[in-house]
């Protein structure tokens, strides 16, 4: 089994380095250049694993006229195979490509699940990022909803494709205590299992949304602190309304009590359940080990400050020798050990794998 594991793992690492930038150039349009393919602004929300990308989703995804539906991963995973589908200009080609995205275990989880036929006659640009916008547009109206946004942290990293096919994207930024952030990843059954590869990774997805922003003017690009998102739902909602131009809407504060699925980890599922949870601030007081502490702050102690997060401890720090064994001799079984416990993840690993296979193989 963990044989198994470590090949799913390492042939999808492999195939999402694999990108022939012709190809990809050839799938965006016609003329090589992505169109933009919705009326409305689409809204991406961003942001590190267990920052509250969930919260967020749902409490936007419960105003009348925006749908955001459980995580898609259609970038991180399709984006780097396009060269294996061709010329999505053919109706063959994007049958093939909407058939492996409705297959993986991710899509099937949405709800309603979505109708082929449905999904390629809504349609209208003939590339890779139409085809995105068909999906969320087809769940969208579904919903009897008019304007889509999309939830999947992963595609943080894929910003530059996404807003050259969305120019007029909003991106809403959920930032949380890195330390909270790190002691919830580390409970749930993906990502990192070692304190110094969450702080890495937090500390990374901060510094590439902090790039984005750069990119993007005021209106269209709003950072949501967590804490306060917690301890003053209405009046950030509200805030978030006027940076979206949409009316608020009383029904995003009863999100816990819609009935619509969502498919996240148990203990994502029981918070979602309830009210925001004010008692999930600032849990790593009483949680965190002083290893671990040091650890954590030795790697993002600076990303915490800038975000306005106050260290604990005075310039700790991880040695070179302290940093090989956390990666190579501690982090692995821990690894290992939670990838054999998650079989939602084998499930997904291995519908991919069989995409991946099958292309690779021209089949």
């Amino acid at each position: 089994m963990v044989f198994f594991v470590f090949i799913v793992a390492t042939a999808l690492s492999r195939s999402s380095q694999m990108t022939n930038k012709q190809s990809i150039i050839n799938n965006l349009s016609p003329s090589g250049a992505p169109s933009h393919t919705t009326v409305e602004s689409p809204v991406f929300i961003f942001g590190c694993p267990r920052s509250g990308t969930s919260l967020l989703s749902r409490l936007i995804g419960s105003h009348p006229r925006i749908a955001i539906p459980f995580e898609s991963h259609l970038y991180n995973t399709f984006y780097p195979w396009l060269k294996y589908y061709g010329d999505l200009g053919q109706l063959k080609n994007r049958e093939r490509l909407v058939d492996d995205i409705l297959a993986t275990e991710v899509m099937r989880d949405w709800s309603p699940r979505l109708s082929r036929q449905e999904v390629l006659a809504t349609i209208s640009q003939y590339n890779f990022h139409g085809i995105v916008d068909g999906i969320l547009r087809t769940w969208t109206q579904a919903q009897g909803k008019q304007r889509w946004g999309e939830k999947t942290p992963a595609h943080l990293f894929y910003w530059r494709e996404i807003l050259s096919a969305f120019p007029k994207m909003q991106v809403l930024h959920i930032v949380r205590d890195g330390r909270d952030v790190a002691l919830s990843w580390e409970k749930a059954r993906f990502g990192p299992k070692h304190m110094y590869p969450l702080a890495q990774k937090w500390k990374q997805h901060l510094e590439v949304a902090s790039v984005l922003k750069t990119e993007l003017d005021n209106g269209s690009f709003l950072d949501v602190k967590y804490e306060e998102l917690l301890q003053k739902p209405e009046s950030v909602v509200r805030r978030i309304c006027t940076f979206l131009n949409e009316e608020f809407s009383p029904e995003m504060l009863s999100f816990y009590k819609t009935e619509t699925a969502y498919p996240t980890d148990r203990n994502n599922q029981k918070n979602l359940s309830k009210p925001p949870l004010v008692s999930n601030i600032g849990k790593w007081r009483l949680e965190m080990t002083a290893r671990q502490l040091h650890i954590f702050e030795a790697v993002a102690g600076t990303t915490l400050e800038q975000y306005g997060y106050t260290p604990q401890l005075s310039q700790p720090r991880v040695s070179a020798l302290e940093a090989m064994r956390f990666r190579f001799l501690e982090h692995p079984p821990r690894k290992i050990l939670a990838m054999l416990k998650n079989k939602k993840g084998h499930i997904d690993g291995l519908r991919r794998l069989q995409i991946y296979c099958r292309l690779r193989l021209g089949l």
